[in-house]
């Protein structure tokens, strides 16, 4: 079993969009509330649930790359369990979920990771993040204990004077966006049985609106952990999710439109072990994560049927004909 503890240091090449409301045609980045100088002041924040979101994406992404061999075909999934896997399920009550929980997250190590709601009974998960907070004079308290950690070289990386709260957000646009459903095209390897054959009916409305946003340059910085020990095909599933975000980071919202690209460094702590990841290098990982992560992959190849089983999922070459060849998880 491995304890894990991450400390993450972002650098934004682009402006950063993480909306929380629209005000007229604005739509105002999310803030969270620090006390500075006695009086609590709002500042620009990312969510953790927001990184959560995205790297479950991303971990489910993984998964289904090789459950059907990098898009070859597609795996045709119930709107329960298509949501099970990349929202995290729904709580209801009176809902029989509950009673394929223990066999879904014997089968698959990422929702043993990340947790999911069965219905009306949840899963917790063994994984926690903090929200991504910019580096400001307002946060330099509060981000002192992350900054500390840092590797002296990361730490020299910081402005000697960080930018106040009044320098981290300026408004962008106008910008364009299409009131529909989730686009297709983002569904590489999974769909709902739903989906299908909707194409005609989706209606797309444009509307222009302007966003807040964190300029470029700017640095952030966020903690992940394990609340509780990992098993290694759990290590493996998060490193193989890790390794995959670092090919293109980004955060927050519009990355297919340029927002968000950040270079990111992990500092990781494992057990007695630490070691760095950082976008645009060749990384070097410790021999027990290689080993791990070339155990999940493994393990998914091997138990495919079975977890196809599990999800009570086929693969669909009528999927793959419907919606023209998949993509390969590198192509976005």
């Amino acid at each position: 079993m491995y304890n894990l503890k991450l400390y993450a240091l972002y650098r934004a090449k682009q402006p950063i969009i993480h909306t929380e409301e629209t005000i007229g045609n604005i739509s105002k980045i999310k803030k969270m509330r620090v006390i500075h100088n006695g009086k609590p002041v709002p500042v620009p924040a990312l969510s953790g649930n927001s990184f959560r979101g995205q790297f479950r994406d991303i971990l489910a992404d993984q998964m289904f790359a090789i459950l059907t061999n990098n898009g070859a075909s597609r795996v045709r999934l119930s709107p329960n369990y298509y949501g099970l896997i990349y929202s995290g399920g729904v709580m209801a009550e009176r809902s029989e979920m509950g009673e394929q929980m223990k066999e879904m997250a014997d089968a698959i190590p990422m929702l043993r990771l990340m947790g999911s709601a069965f219905g009306n009974v949840m899963l917790p998960s063994k994984l926690a993040v903090t929200h991504i907070i910019p580096y400001a004079v307002e946060t330099q308290v509060i981000l002192q204990p992350t900054v500390d950690a840092l590797p002296g070289e990361w730490r020299a990386l910081l402005p000697a004077e960080p930018p106040s709260r009044g320098d981290l957000l300026f408004n962008d646009g106008p910008l364009t966006r299409k009131d529909d459903t989730k686009d297709l095209t983002k569904q590489r390897y999974a769909e709902t049985e739903a989906d299908l054959g909707q194409d005609e009916e989706r209606t797309r409305r444009q509307m222009i609106y302007y966003v807040e946003c964190i300029p470029a340059g700017t640095f952030l910085l966020q903690e992940i952990y394990s609340k509780y020990p990992l098993d290694e095909l759990e290590l493996g599933c998060f490193f193989d999710g890790l390794l995959a975000f670092l090919q293109e980071p980004s955060l927050g919202g519009r990355s297919a439109a340029g927002y968000g690209q950040v270079e990111a460094g992990f500092w990781v702590h494992l057990g007695n072990e630490s070691f760095h990841l950082v976008s645009g290098q060749a990384n070097s990982l410790p021999e027990s994560v290689q080993n791990a992560v070339k155990k999940y992959r493994e393990y998914v190849k091997k138990e495919a049927e079975h977890i196809r089983n599990v999800l009570g999922s086929q693969n669909t070459q009528e999927a793959q004909d419907a919606h023209g060849p998949a993509k390969d998880a590198s192509a976005e």
